[in-house]
């Protein structure tokens, strides 16, 4: 029985598989936690999405920022023409379900047993866990509701439907979309804990008046550990005790990573970007 993390998919199934394989994960005993973005960029988000699916309550997922992104695009709220690797997503038979239990997945994810925290981006260095959690909660409360629309848009008003009511005024709204930020598109932070979404690139070349988020002292309890995806380009850049980097680039030709928890062994393996 082994609990395993593994970092950004991003659509490439044939990788996926061969990880599972070589770990030789059996869903019946195993347990497979991924960090949000199994979709986009690569050539199989459908197939990958259906995998983890099936898997059922022996996967436990985040949302990151690309499956927002699909979210938004199948309740017709990105009016830009979307990429192409979503068109057969939003073309499969079994969209409505596949979009209904990407709705019902959470931002957060802790084991208080096995002091874990995992989140698509990381945790602000401003917030304890009680904050997290609650933060998490009011866009998950959104997403399962029945106006799951609403944190996607910019304006909005009182919104009523015969089965449920939310009200939410415009600064609540800012206030969630930027607590979205936080959990699936933070790389780098001021001292005040404000985001930067200027510079994506490795430490070493940042601009001398923002920090990775990992690098300021931490209000979260330190006997947790974070584990996180979406930052490709920290590669083999190293973070401080207890925080746990898995995106290694595989829809871009790097690796795809895995972290067995039970012995913190690291496994990658290469990957071939998409033609």
């Amino acid at each position: 029985m082994s609990t395993y993390f593994i970092g950004d998919v991003h659509g490439c199934y044939k990788n996926l598989r061969t990880m599972l394989d070589r770990i030789r994960f059996d869903p019946n005993v195993d347990t497979l936690h991924l960090t949000g973005d199994l979709i986009a960029r690569g050539p199989s988000s459908l197939e990958v999405l259906r995998l983890v699916y099936n898997f059922h309550s022996s996967a436990h997922l985040v949302l990151g920022n690309h499956e927002l992104h699909l979210l938004k695009t199948y309740f017709g709220m990105d009016h830009k023409n979307h990429k192409d690797y979503f068109n057969e997503i939003l073309n499969a038979p079994d969209l409505e379900e596949l979009m209904y239990w990407l709705r019902h997945q959470p931002l957060l994810y802790i084991d208080e047993d096995k002091k874990i925290i995992m989140t698509h981006a990381g945790i602000n260095p401003n917030w304890n866990i009680c904050a997290a959690k609650k933060y998490a909660q009011e866009i998950e409360e959104i997403l399962v509701s029945d106006c799951p629309y609403l944190i996607f848009k910019n304006i909005y008003k009182d919104v009523s439907t015969d089965s449920h009511q939310i009200q939410i005024n415009k600064k609540k709204l800012e206030q969630v979309q930027e607590y979205i930020n936080v959990f699936t598109r933070m790389r780098y932070v001021y001292l005040n804990g404000q985001l930067d979404f200027k510079y994506k690139g490795a430490p070493k070349n940042a601009p001398k008046n923002i920090y990775p988020w990992f690098s300021l002292k931490k209000m979260i309890d330190p006997t947790y550990n974070i584990i996180f995806g979406h930052w490709a380009a920290l590669k083999n850049i190293q973070v401080p005790s207890g925080i746990y980097g898995l995106d290694s680039g595989c829809c871009w030709g790097g690796a795809l990573t895995l972290l067995r928890w039970e012995n913190k062994e690291i496994i990658s393996i290469p990957c071939t970007p998409p033609a």
